[in-house]
């Protein structure tokens, strides 16, 4: 019973970690400034399929130090969960090698962290 169990939840790790390479988040500061004291910045993020399988659809979770001024080029579901711009799927979704790319203003001089879930192949 013990090795029955292990090996379905070594199978349900490794399926997971094999979900969350599929898709790379590369963030690049493109400039900050301060205004009264508080600080800005501006991220431009890339969205890379390094899968081997088209992705026609995802979640991007602002995990921690997400304080929005302003997003683009996603859809918001919430304050922090944003999905695929329509235009990805429409096109046929990105295949491996391809991306896409949003921006977001932040108000801190740091980027925030992200993750991904329910990936749609």
């Amino acid at each position: 019973m013990f090795k029955k169990l292990f090996f379905i939840s070594f199978f349900f790790a490794l399926f997971s970690l094999v979900i969350s390479e599929q898709l790379t988040l590369t963030q690049t500061q493109s400039s900050s400034w301060s205004s009264n004291g508080k600080p800005f910045s501006v991220w431009n993020v890339r969205v890379m399929n390094t899968g081997s399988r088209t992705i026609y659809g995802a979640t991007i979770i602002g995990v921690s130090n997400l304080e929005l001024q302003n997003i683009w080029s996603v859809e918001q579901k919430s304050s922090n969960k944003f999905s695929f711009p329509k235009f990805v799927s429409q096109n046929g979704g990105l295949k491996n090698g391809t991306f896409f790319d949003f921006g977001y203003i932040n108000n801190s001089f740091e980027s925030a962290i992200f993750s991904v879930c329910d990936i749609i192949n």
